[in-house]
């Protein structure tokens, strides 16, 4: 291949890593690597962590555990444009189309990986990442929403498109136990809720997959503690927009509390601040006094972060908020309808749609039958209330 007849778009020039270099790797090889301008200005626009992820993968090109001499590939098809992808990357999620000839390694072109991204049979064949959801529907979740309103909301909203940066306005988080095709309209839901009147037409989803129970609450602790695979590329996220000066207005649920706060931790720790970003957690398992201080660090304005069930054991006892006796026998004779446990549909949940009122919770628990558990709040309505 002869660079002069590559288009000028197309023209190569050198690349290396901008943390290790690649030159013993080179050596290796006994080849120089190069990439073109139009997939290294594609480099360049990804975070940290994606762009780490394609470093990891273009080093196996320079290896010969990846498309060195000793390697098959390079024996039998040393011209032959084939696509490399790491199926372990987050974040990453991207393909590299590359080419090898006698004294050179070339990648062509950087692009997301669609074999990867999106929804998948199983919820925790999923993996971590952005995605552009767009409103199909005027529907709206309100005080006043009946039991069709509620049936509505998943239609309410857009298939998601992979993307590798968030360009919309308002993003999310969402929580545990939530694929892909869920996530996409509840977050939508509690986005509309957190910013009712901004009528935005789009947004973007920072996906968290469930791996399950077991593995989504370790992930959590995680987070509480340390630090998660998720948590880390959530902070490269944000690094990126503030980068490029984007002023976000985001929402996190459940567990997306968690991965929130820490990850605003995290960039605390290095002495960047998030101003122009604003955030609403609904249903956090976070604690709150932890996460106020976080944001208020970062300079981050809080829209709301006390909209929460009294029944919702997530916020209440997760989050370490209230373990009051009288919160705790609350929140535990509501767990059944946190985790949807048998004929209980999601309205009657205390922590899957966004919060509105105990008068609310009461009117959609009547609507679908479940008069005990609404007279059970009544009655703790009143005892909180002191009548």
């Amino acid at each position: 291949m002869q660079e002069s007849n590559i288009p000028e778009h197309h023209q190569l020039i050198p690349l290396e890593d901008p943390t290790n270099g690649w030159g013993p790797r080179q050596n290796t090889t006994g080849k120089r690597l190069f990439i073109t301008k139009e997939a290294n200005i594609f480099l360049r626009n990804l975070n940290t962590y994606q762009q780490t992820e394609v470093y990891r993968a273009i080093s196996k090109l320079v290896s010969d555990g990846g498309y060195g001499q000793a390697s098959s590939g390079f024996t039998l098809k040393p011209m032959f444009m084939r696509s490399k992808t790491d199926g372990i990357a987050a974040a990453g999620n991207l393909n590299l189309v590359y080419s090898v000839n006698s004294d050179k390694i070339i990648i062509s072109a950087i692009g997301i990986n669609e074999k990867v991204v999106g929804s998948r049979r199983f919820r925790w064949q999923e993996k971590p990442g952005l995605y552009e959801i767009p409103r199909v529907s005027n529907t709206r979740y309100h005080e006043h929403s009946d039991s069709a309103d509620v049936l509505a909301l998943p239609r309410s909203w857009g298939g998601p498109t992979p993307v590798v940066e968030v360009k919309t306005d308002h993003a999310a988080v969402n929580g545990m136990l939530n694929d892909l095709e869920k996530a996409t309209w509840l977050m939508g839901v509690h986005l509309d809720t957190a910013y009712w009147d901004d009528h935005f037409q789009d947004y973007t989803l920072f996906h968290n997959p469930s791996q399950g129970v077991v593995l989504d609450l370790f992930e959590c602790m995680e987070d509480k503690i340390g630090s998660s695979k998720v948590c880390n590329q959530l902070v490269a996220v944000l690094l990126d927009c503030q980068r490029k000066g984007r002023k976000i207005k985001w929402v996190c649920h459940s567990q997306g509390g968690i991965i929130f706060t820490r990850a605003v931790e995290k960039i605390n720790n290095m002495g960047i601040r998030l101003e122009g970003q604003q955030v609403a957690v609904h249903s956090g398992g976070n604690n709150k006094d932890r996460a106020k201080a976080a944001f208020a660090q970062a300079g981050i304005k809080v829209v709301d972060m006390d909209r929460d069930s009294p029944f919702d054991l997530v916020p209440n006892l997760a989050g370490n908020n209230d373990w009051s006796w009288s919160t705790t026998k609350r929140c535990l004779r509501f767990s059944l309808y946190v985790f949807g446990i048998g004929d209980r549909p999601m309205q009657t949940s205390p922590h899957t749609l966004p919060y509105l009122s105990q008068e609310c919770s009461i009117r959609h628990l009547q609507l679908c039958g479940r008069d005990r558990a609404a007279a059970r709040v009544i009655k703790e309505q009143s005892r909180l209330s002191g009548c």
